[in-house]
């Protein structure tokens, strides 16, 4: 298992290989439910898109197997994605901590870069609020990145009450994924997973293939949003890969319009749904109600010219002179008889 390796206390030394079978039957397994076997077979696996994974490392130097078990789980969804690695975690004896600085510079840096079809995994999300931090992703966002957060991170986002979205930083602003973690039959989330009203959506992480720090093959045995986070990562990367020229909004759009609902998932903290990688890059898209297209009104026809206008008009004017002077020869006729009577 996944979480045996969660320490490196060999100095290095690869331990043993995990030869346990898989915790759950494949056919309800968190690949299956996500059908992204189905959705590499329509996609480019994710060529042509960069996953930066901000975690706790990815290598066999690392203190912690987070990253490297995030990592892992992104190579099995989308394995010709670009994978970079970039550690923010500083771990204690008791308690280990994200760095707000090595993530804040961590991000800046990767907002300097080439941001075309990139997605950052922030797979640990941050304890203490950080203007620069937030104005980073921000940056990434604009540049046309998309941000992947994972919803809670239990060490150091535990607090009393039922929604901790106002104890996880960087703020997600609308166009930030929040990834929850969700259910299989054989585990539940409710125990582990704190509740988070900003969640867009989740995905199921107990009993998916991964890697241990020494590259060796396990199991994810917990049920851990930064495992979905990376997850998520993995089937936007092959959303993207299957449509290149697609934007950062486009391919989120995409995600969320094609969640599968699960009962007693309904919640806001749940999100949208499952994510369905293969149903977000076949299903026929909506068609759109557009408007009829604006076209240039055809100019008035031109009235034909009429050559006899002018006679017409002229014994128009002819006929009222002669009727008025026909009417004035009438009134003055009596007039004119009295008086030649007279003479």
């Amino acid at each position: 298992m996944c979480s045996d390796y969660s320490q490196n206390t060999g100095g290095g030394v690869p331990q043993p290989a995990d030869a346990k079978d898989a915790p759950v039957p494949s056919a309800v397994a968190p690949f299956a439910i996500m059908r992204i076997a189905d959705a590499q077979q329509v996609s480019d696996q994710g060529g042509g898109v960069k996953i930066a994974v901000v975690d706790s490392g990815i290598s066999s130097k690392a203190q912690d197997y987070r990253g490297t078990v995030a990592a892992g789980l992104i190579s099995e969804i989308a394995p010709k994605a670009q994978i970079s690695d970039h550690p923010v975690l500083k771990v204690g004896q008791e308690k280990s901590t994200v760095e707000v600085a090595k993530l804040t510079a961590a991000l800046n840096q990767l907002a300097r870069g080439n941001t075309t079809r990139l997605i950052v995994d922030i797979g640990l999300p941050a304890a203490q609020e950080s203007p620069a931090m937030d104005k980073a992703v921000d940056t990434l966002v604009k540049k046309g990145a998309i941000v992947v957060m994972a919803s809670d991170w239990s060490e150091v986002t535990r607090k009393e009450g039922p929604d901790v979205a106002a104890s996880i930083f960087p703020k997600a602003p609308d166009p930030v994924v929040t990834v929850s973690a969700s259910g299989t039959w054989a585990s539940d989330p409710e125990s582990t997973v704190l509740p988070n009203s900003n969640t867009d959506v989740t995905a199921p992480t107990f009993g998916a293939p991964s890697k241990t720090l020494f590259g060796k093959p396990c199991w994810v045995d917990t049920i851990t949003t930064s495992f979905a986070a990376a997850e998520v990562s993995g089937v936007l990367a092959l959303i993207w890969s299957a449509n290149k020229s697609w934007t950062a909004e486009q391919v989120i759009d995409r995600l969320y319009a094609t969640t599968s609902g699960q009962e007693g998932q309904g919640s806001r903290y749940w999100g949208a749904g499952v994510v369905n990688a293969y149903d977000a890059i076949v299903r026929p898209l909506d068609k759109e109600t557009t408007k009829p297209p604006e076209v240039d009104q055809a100019p008035m026809a031109r009235e034909k010219a009429d050559p006899l206008v002018t006679v017409r008009e002229n014994a128009i004017w002819w006929g009222i002179a002669g009727g008025g002077a026909l009417g004035l020869g009438l009134v003055l006729r009596p007039l004119f008889a009295r008086r030649k009577s007279s003479m």
